[in-house]
């Protein structure tokens, strides 16, 4: 399961690899929200200090328990050139979560196996 701190480094990588300063563009984040077999695209402008914020409102207004969020890009102009920066697209979803406390949610380690979360 990921975090907005992950997606928060992922940008920020981004922003390294292209040798971005980070507080000198418009941040676009898109996200999708999806029920079911129906989708729908969305979009969310922000400054680089307020993308935090920005995920947490996407995922909060969003997300329930019948749809996931997925964050898919974080986009910037960058000399007329759109530049996503993020290197994947990262899914929320609350059965994601109620099966990570109940115990039941495994997670790929590096040696390709897997584990179960302890719940105490």
């Amino acid at each position: 399961m990921y975090t907005i701190s992950n997606i928060l480094a992922d940008i920020d990588q981004g922003c390294v690899a292209n040798n971005m300063v980070e507080d000198r563009f418009s941040y676009r984040i898109i996200f999708f929200v999806n029920e079911g077999n129906k989708g729908s695209k969305h979009y969310m402008d922000t400054v680089y200090s307020g993308l935090r914020k920005s995920l947490e409102s996407i995922i909060r207004k969003h997300l329930s328990l019948t749809n996931n969020v997925v964050i898919a890009e974080t986009t910037v102009i960058n000399n007329g050139k759109c530049v996503c920066l993020q290197s994947r697209a990262y899914s929320f979803s609350l059965d994601g979560y109620f099966k990570q406390i109940n115990g039941e949610c495994r997670e790929s380690n590096k040696s390709g196996k897997y584990r179960k979360y302890a719940v105490g």
